[in-house]
């Protein structure tokens, strides 16, 4: 399937780039002194920590030939229209080289969220995650293309895992048009993507950028907080303090947890190896909401 191919990628290097890029990004950078990769994820392409003469940036590139082209040219349109209410890195520049899609962003520190109970980044994550969920949309595909995609995979898990059967009519009432809707989604909202520096939070990679109903960013992070330490009823405690948590229908959330924990124990077992584990755990962060709701 789909993610033994994601299995074989790995972070391209600075190296990696061909010499005209490097020298057209130095063009706008300076003179470069220091590199550092990013920790690997679930796409190839370089992703760099870049320190220059003048400063750091950070670069994201891929060729045009490579299966992770689509998602960085989703994500650079998706920067260039982002409104400015969105805790969002500035993006500076972009361009097409040698075969290659480069993109260059403004250098934030920080660290990943703490999406725990309690965890004082909490109200400055959910603030960021408010502010998304009033945006316009973007010049983006819809939502639905995501959760078809959850829905093939679940449905998948389900021919195969006779256990899962309980999960079948969940899975079979997902309806897309619940999903519709005109505004910015993320809709990869996790910890790594939630930087935290002096409070401020920074949202990052919007390679996944689309337009759906306001309240499917919030529904896809419950799963990361119940992960973090959350019992799902104090999950969706936090996630109404997002406004438009409410609007989201209940057998649409529902069905939502369901397929999404036949995705993730699929791809935890057939998905890139380095992220099983992350995997396993939103699978088991998953199936709790589900109990939690149909209890």
């Amino acid at each position: 399937m789909r993610g033994a191919a994601i299995h074989r990628n790995r972070r391209r290097q600075w190296a990696d780039l061909p010499a005209p890029a490097r020298a057209a990004i130095e063009e706008q950078t300076g003179p470069v002194t220091g590199i550092r990769s990013a920790e690997i994820g679930l796409t190839s392409g370089v992703a760099a920590h870049v320190t220059t003469t003048a400063g750091a940036v950070f670069v994201k590139a891929a060729s045009a030939a490579a299966p992770v082209a689509g998602h960085l040219l989703r994500e650079r349109a998706a920067n260039q229209a982002l409104p400015v209410s969105i805790p969002a890195p500035r993006f500076l520049w972009t361009a097409d080289v040698a075969g290659w899609h480069v993109l260059l962003f403004e250098h934030v520190s920080g660290n990943a969220a703490d999406l725990s109970p309690g965890s004082p980044d909490l109200p400055a994550v959910l603030d960021a995650v408010a502010a998304i969920s009033v945006a316009a949309p973007l010049p983006a595909p819809s939502v639905s293309g995501k959760i078809r995609g959850l829905r093939r995979v679940a449905e998948e898990q389900l021919a195969a895992s006779p256990a899962d059967a309980a999960y079948g009519p969940l899975v079979k009432a997902l309806d897309l048009d619940d999903f519709a809707g005109a505004t910015l989604l993320h809709a990869d909202l996790h910890a790594d993507n939630l930087l935290v520096d002096n409070g401020k939070v920074w949202i990052v990679d919007w390679s996944m950028a689309c337009q759906g109903a306001a309240w499917v960013d919030v529904a896809l992070l419950i799963p990361r907080l119940v992960d973090a330490g959350h019992t799902p009823a104090g999950a969706e405690q936090v996630a109404a303090r997002v406004p438009a948590w409410s609007s989201a229908p209940a057998d649409a959330v529902t069905a939502l947890a369901a397929t999404r924990a036949l995705f993730a124990g699929r791809m935890a077992e057939a998905g890139p190896a380095h992220l099983r584990v992350k995997r396993e755990r939103t699978a088991a962060a998953c199936r709790a909401w589900v109990e939690y709701r149909t209890a």
